[in-house]
């Protein structure tokens, strides 16, 4: 398996984390000549990241290749068997996708920015707070989001929740997260796979938000 990705992307991180937590056998490339290229389009006509390359045919977005995974590698269990806590675990996964990273990922334009512009931050700041509340009032740590183990639910916020906090730290406006997302970021963090897997994704941000 190929996987496509950039230690930078946190939908590249976010699949890592399912790859490394079912000890999948790949290949990290870089998109050839950037994600932008015509060379990486004739992969990935999509030109987004990440995708996965499996016998000659390719698969693109993050959702869809973590239940793929799920499907073609069942252990360990990540996406549970019942029927509610399925629905609630994809409800989760498509929360992340649709309403926290936007909001999350609409500060990088102010970390590039020689001076962020306060009030833009402050309204992302407060709307990302509501999502955070909304999220806390959603999950039931145990002491994943929703399960005893690492599920799917848990691999975008494990990437986007951080993000965010560093984020909004190098705008000058602090986020502290709900305790229970606290609680649950450190000791889901410290899971193996989850610790190996963001290795790379944690250097490469630390790095541009210092430059």
């Amino acid at each position: 398996m190929i996987f496509y990705a950039t230690p930078l992307s946190s939908y590249s991180a976010k699949v890592r984390i399912v790859l490394c937590a079912k000890g999948v056998d790949f290949e990290e490339r870089l998109p050839p000549n950037g994600y932008r290229s015509q060379e990486y389009r004739a992969i990935v006509p999509m030109g987004t990241l990440p995708a996965i390359e499996v016998d000659g045919w390719v698969l693109s977005e993050s959702e869809v290749i973590n239940e793929y995974l799920e499907e073609r590698y069942p252990e360990p269990v990540m996406l549970p068997p019942e029927p509610a806590l399925r629905a609630r675990v994809r409800f989760i996964s498509r929360f992340h996708d649709l309403y926290l990273e936007p909001r999350v990922r609409a500060l990088f334009a102010q970390v590039r920015s020689r001076g962020a512009d306060a009030a833009a931050v402050a309204l992302l700041r407060s709307e990302l707070i509501l999502r955070l509340e909304q999220l806390a009032r959603s999950v039931a740590p145990c002491p994943f989001l929703l399960t005893p183990q690492l599920s799917l639910a848990d691999c975008g916020p494990l990437v986007t929740l951080p993000l965010a906090q560093q984020l909004l730290a190098a705008c000058a406006q602090p986020l502290t997260l709900p305790p229970v997302l606290q609680t649950w970021l450190v000791a889901a963090s410290a899971h193996p796979a989850v610790a190996r897997a963001l290795k790379p994704w944690r250097t490469a941000t630390q790095a541009w938000i210092n430059s």
